[in-house]
């Protein structure tokens, strides 16, 4: 099977920005695209601890004063596993049309029917060839109109190993440069105002107990102030608990991707903080971040280096990926067993089958690298990952280190192939990605490190790796633990029951999940079809018929057998294993109808076993006393990206004869995996693979202002059962979701 890179580079038709396609070349498809010439352009984002949330603000211009465009179009890039959560599209600054989430096919269908009757509407979706790439539409945008797009989604910040803090990116795409764009810029209209650059805006919060040593950018040049945050007021009281960082361009593009390191004192502790939604009564979230410190010894395992040579990697990516690779061979330990395979358009193993590592074979390999250039062709790594595995000791563990650019396609099939091998080895076998150079698909190195069991770390062009790469390197020699487990301790201080029956465990594969197809209620033997009816008219014409439609798209999976969801779901629904250096969270979604959920959580208990003896540790949960949606949706869209990657809990339930739904209902399976992420995106306003934002201009006539239409629909949340907060959810603005969040969270003792 071939991934093969785009030649001009991946990302080079994903770029941010407002297009349409020449309507001169109707008959060529694709036709060329007419980028709409960008005004302002601006990012915000407020890092708490190890979340964050980010408002993208951009805005164009139809430069033609006399023709409408009946249809715009807008790509986004974004960093890999964050939620999109609110989009608002605003139409010459009065009018205003806000996305809310539906099943995909039902947005589409919502999106057409406005666009046929002349209404200005909206639809956000995610590209299905690239998870980390969004797509949005905008349908009769008047001429000369002025259109503002605002994107804001969460995220989780990978912790950086190289300073031991946490790392936040922004994609070059958001502001390509003038070259870059894959069709042609149009002037900007002379008597409109603009602002020319960019500006982005990071403002950072620590809990209390911890202090801001530093906040910088290898990437960028920026104006750093300690002390306090771009929102607050000039006589506030300063703390060091607060930074802010400025980056202002005086073009609107992008030279790479912009990252910042915050780097902070007393961050390396475990933390679980407890969330109650603020419209579905009993509904909780729990957040873990889970770092731990072993007294481990480590192992002597199998590794191997897959080392990209592809013709994307030439100039700095390739000197940086030997240099990376020249510390992960110098720091191997000695009676470890190695190899080096080289890939590209082919790939080739330096030793037939691994080799004991000693001064000799170091020596070996170290002049091999020496030779390596970016001269492979172009980039296919399923076989040369496969072959890795196939290659392997079997009994050693083997500890893969994948370093790329990331530059291909054909991620789902790449990560469903590790997935397997992953699962047949029983977890001897993890996967680790390094990314190499500017514009890395994360979508990529993350996904293959969470098939993987492993994690992936990403360094920009002359960024400092040395400390990066042995961290990762010491992360791969710490024994394998395969079966952790979390458990929910509530207080029993109203309890009349036993300590022990205070313990909400998560549900694995029990059989009381599922439930197969209902059967005809009457169980009467049906009248026998006669099998020669003269009535029967073999030439009438076969009638279409239309699938019945409840507005919500769920309808469309009423074929397929009900699977309830766990009680406690936790995303990842298997626990990745824990390596030091290396933040994991680990997120328990709390449904309204779990049996303790009158009780107050107390503690999260961590569970593990290894070859050196049992793991245990206790976690207190923090309880914010505010209700707010944040943690729901970020536990949301990882539970969304598992089931979009071939994972999560449903992949583990099993039927009272034993056999996986997968294996039962081969046919049906993967809409029932498609159905549970439409119930998570629907009910927690979260986008996805399967889940699309539409928004359709709202009639200015309709009663009620927003907030009066949000109160409404939260009273009747309220008094929805579980089963129809969906339907609800589905109505609700998402702009409004989640604030209080931020305001509760800095002063939790992480």
């Amino acid at each position: 099977m071939v991934f093969g890179a785009n030649p001009g580079g991946r990302h080079h038709m994903h770029i941010c920005g407002l297009y349409y396609l020449d309507p001169a070349y109707q008959n060529r498809f694709p036709g060329p695209r007419k980028y709409l010439p960008p005004l302002s352009q601006s990012v915000h984002a407020r890092i708490i601890a190890s979340t964050s949330r980010t408002t993208l603000t951009q805005t164009f211009v139809n430069p033609s004063s006399d023709t409408a465009i009946p249809e715009l179009r807008y790509n986004f890039p974004l960093y890999d596993g964050v939620s999109v959560v609110a989009f608002t599209c605003t139409i010459n600054n009065d009018r205003v049309i806000r996305g809310v989430v539906q099943e995909k096919n039902t947005a589409r269908r919502t999106y057409d029917d406005a666009v046929a009757k002349g209404q200005t509407a909206g639809l956000l979706e995610q590209l299905p060839d690239a998870s980390d790439v969004f797509t949005t539409t905008v349908g009769n945008v008047p001429a000369g109109a002025q259109i503002a797009v605002k994107i804001e989604y969460l995220g989780e910040l990978k912790h950086d190993a190289e300073v031991d803090g946490t790392r936040f990116t922004i994609p070059t795409s958001i502001a390509p440069r003038f070259g870059s764009y894959p069709g042609t810029l149009l002037n900007k209209p002379t008597n409109v105002s603009t602002h020319e650059g960019i500006s982005i805006v990071v403002d950072a919060e620590v809990p209390s107990g911890s202090v801001i040593k530093s906040i910088q950018s290898p990437s960028h040049p920026i104006a750093v102030s300690v002390g306090s945050t771009s929102t607050m007021s000039a006589d506030a009281t300063p703390s060091l608990q607060l930074a802010s960082a400025t980056l202002s361009l005086g073009t609107a593009e992008l030279d790479n991707d912009f990252i910042i390191q915050v780097i902070a004192t007393n961050t390396s502790n475990p933390v679980a903080v407890l969330e109650t939604h603020p419209t579905i009564p009993h509904q909780q979230a729990l957040m873990a971040t889970l770092v731990p410190k072993f007294k481990m010894a480590t192992t002597k395992p199998e590794v191997v280096f897959i080392c990209d040579r592809s013709g994307s990697m030439e100039g700095n990516r390739m000197s940086d990926l030997k240099n990376a690779l020249k510390v992960f061979l110098k720091s191997l330990p000695v009676g470890a067993m190695f190899n080096i395979c080289s890939f590209g358009s082919g790939h080739s193993f330096l030793f037939d089958k691994s080799v004991t590592y000693d001064q000799n074979t170091l020596e070996t390999a170290m002049k091999h690298v020496e030779t390596f250039d970016a001269n492979f062709g172009g980039t296919q790594i399923h076989d040369p990952i496969e072959q890795t595995f196939k290659r392997r000791h079997i009994d050693l563990d083997l500890e893969v280190f994948l370093l790329t650019d990331g530059e291909v396609w054909g991620e789902e099939n790449l990560f469903s192939m590790v997935n397997n091998h992953i699962r047949k080895s029983k977890g001897a076998i993890r996967l680790f990605t390094l990314g190499v150079g500017q514009d890395v698909s994360h979508s990529l190195i993350e996904g293959l490190a969470r098939a993987g069991n492993g994690f992936s770390q990403a360094v920009s062009e002359n960024e400092k790796m040395s400390g990066k790469v042995v961290r990762m390197l010491k992360g791969a020699l710490t024994p394998h633990v395969n079966d952790y487990s979390l458990e929910v301790k509530y207080s029993d201080a109203e309890s009349e029951t036993e300590p022990e029956d205070e313990f909400e465990i998560i549900e694995s594969d029990s059989a009381t999940l599922y439930k197969p197809l209902t059967q005809d209620a009457s169980h009467q033997p049906k009248k026998p079809i006669s099998l020669f009816d003269t009535s029967a008219d073999e030439d009438v014409e076969m009638e279409g018929e239309q699938p019945h439609t409840d507005g919500t798209g769920t309808d469309r999976y009423s074929h397929v057998p009900v699977v309830k969801p766990p009680k406690v779901l936790q995303a990842p629904f298997q626990i990745p294993p824990l390596f030091p250096y290396s933040r994991t969270t680990v997120y328990l979604l709390l449904s309204p109808d779990r049996e303790l959920k009158n009780k107050t959580p107390e503690s999260l208990v961590l569970r593990g076993t290894s070859s050196q003896g049992p793991l245990e540790l206790q976690i207190p949960i923090t309880i914010l006393q505010e209700k707010a949606e944040t943690i729901h949706q970020l536990a949301a869209r990882k539970a969304v990206k598992e089931l979009e990657e071939g994972r999560g809990w449903i992949f583990h339930v099993k039927s009272k004869d034993g056999q996986s739904l997968k294996e039962k209902h081969p046919g049906r399976f993967p809409s029932m995996v498609e159905r549970e992420a439409v119930r998570l995106g629907i009910q927690f306003q979260v986008g996805g693979k399967w889940c699309s934002f539409v928004a359709v201009d709202n009639d200015p006539a309709s009663p009620g202002s927003k907030e009066d239409r949000q109160r409404d629909l939260a009273h009747v949340a309220e008094k929805a059962t579980p089963d129809q907060v969906f339907t609800v959810r589905r109505c609700q603005a998402v702009d409004a979701v989640g604030k209080s969040f931020w305001e509760q969270i800095k002063s939790c003792n992480w």
